[in-house]
């Protein structure tokens, strides 16, 4: 049984039933040289994992986009097994590719390694497993940082080699020492788009109407677990989100915005800083948003602060 607080990684490439704790790597690795794999962070609810059959779909999608031999299915089970163990936390997925026999980027073969991290924490992530947590409002702004634009096999997926989600998470830091209610801040896609923050999804509305929209990751950004249960919920309440890009005319119509991932829930925006200066001690102008989200025939679960695992950077 694993202790609580105490984050383990585990190496579950040879046999998934056996937990081997993974204390080193070798430096050749392609995931160090390449980031040649993907990774997903999922939250534990009393036992069991929050949107399992979503983050299932994500690394099906993702394993066979980047050609990697993947048995789902006992990863799957091996998952709910330490779930139930730990009750409460988080665990992160990482799947790469294996070393290869040829030297390069090429690969000859699609085995990978299977890579646990768990996470438990004795604060609970959310009061019950697949039902929608909703944060306190807290303020969100605009980054310099842009993400790069993928080709279609790559878009929307999330991939271990994240370096420009680095760097804007770095800025964000920056502003968060002068706004400490600083959640996330969007990052533009070179087109100039707004298309996602640092680590979460966005949904907005615009000139106080009720559709919601949020901007499409077919070329830039990830198609996060909590990203697709939004836009499907809504879809079966006869609201279906439209996909469309945040662009800057857009601000003075933007009347409300959240942000949403798998482990924290969603996120209303009440204040959004959209102009600051480039040496990061001014946050600048802000537009005041109201803080509303879509409406579920499933309750959502409102908490009356942040919920924040005791956990380390996830």
């Amino acid at each position: 049984m694993m202790q609580q607080n105490t984050c383990i990684w585990y190496d579950l490439t040879e046999d998934l039933a056996i937990e081997k704790p993974l204390t080193a790597i070798d430096i050749n690795e392609r995931v160090i040289a390449y980031g040649d794999g993907f990774f997903s962070t999922m939250a534990v609810v009393n036992g069991k994992i929050n949107w399992l059959n979503y983050h299932q779909k994500r690394c099906e999608i993702s394993a066979s986009h980047l050609k990697l031999t993947l048995n789902l299915t006992a990863v799957v089970n091996r998952l709910c097994d330490v779930a139930n163990q730990i009750q409460q936390g988080v665990l992160k997925l990482i799947v790469c590719r294996q070393n290869q026999s040829v030297h390069g980027y090429g690969f000859s073969n699609s085995h990978v390694h299977v890579w646990l991290k768990v996470m438990p924490s004795d604060t609970p992530i959310g009061k019950n497993d697949q039902v929608l947590t909703i944060q306190p409002p807290a303020f969100g702004c605009c980054l310099l940082q842009q993400i790069p634009v993928l080709p279609p096999n790559l878009a929307g997926l999330k991939l271990l080699n994240t370096q420009a989600q680095v760097l804007a998470c770095a800025e964000l830091m920056t502003y968060q020492q002068h706004q400490p209610n600083l959640i996330d801040g969007l990052v533009k896609d070179a087109f100039g788009n707004w298309i996602e923050g640092t680590f979460c999804n966005v949904f907005y509305q615009l000139n106080d109407d009720n559709q919601w929209f949020t901007p499409p990751v077919n070329r830039s950004g990830v198609n996060g677990v909590m990203r697709q249960v939004l836009m499907d919920k809504c879809c079966q309440n006869q609201q279906a989100v439209q996909e469309r890009f945040l662009q800057d005319v857009d601000f003075k119509d933007l009347s409300a915005l959240f942000f949403c991932n798998a482990v924290r829930g969603v996120i209303p925006i009440e204040r959004l800083y959209f102009k600051h200066d480039l040496m990061g001690e001014s946050l600048g102008d802000a537009l005041v948003l109201q803080p509303r989200l879509p409406t579920f025939n499933q309750k959502a679960i409102p908490t009356k602060k942040p919920i924040k695992p005791n956990l380390t950077k996830i």
